[in-house]
């Protein structure tokens, strides 16, 4: 299967390191054709395996028609609807943690992925 995903942007914005990829997938019924990852993913040891790469193959192939519902409160707690998504991808289990890029419906931001047991 062709990837979707093609690297747009690459910045470093206050110390945090951005990168924008075209991506084309559903999420909560919505046509997804951006994602921005930030650097917060590998701020801790013991991610050295998870890349940018794992994290578009892993949105595109496995939240591609999902549904999702947002943490609750989290509007309250931070502006925003907050998504915390367990998976499974290539016999590993994942956590994402993400939301809608400035309430967007077609850009989701990854802020953290990491491995869970």
């Amino acid at each position: 299967m062709p990837k979707s995903f093609k690297l747009l942007d690459s910045k470093i914005i206050e110390g945090e390191k951005r990168w924008t990829y075209s991506l084309n997938t559903i999420f909560n019924y919505q046509k997804i054709i951006e994602v921005t990852i930030t650097d917060h993913y590998q701020q801790k040891p013991g991610r050295e395996d998870i890349t940018n790469e794992l994290i578009l193959e892993t949105l595109e192939l496995k939240l591609n028609g999902k549904k999702v519902n947002p943490m609750p409160n989290s509007c309250l707690l931070w502006g925003r609807d907050v998504f915390l998504w367990n998976t499974i991808y290539q016999n590993k289990k994942y956590r994402l943690i993400f939301w809608f890029k400035d309430k967007e419906t077609s850009h989701l931001w990854i802020r953290n992925c990491y491995p869970i047991d």
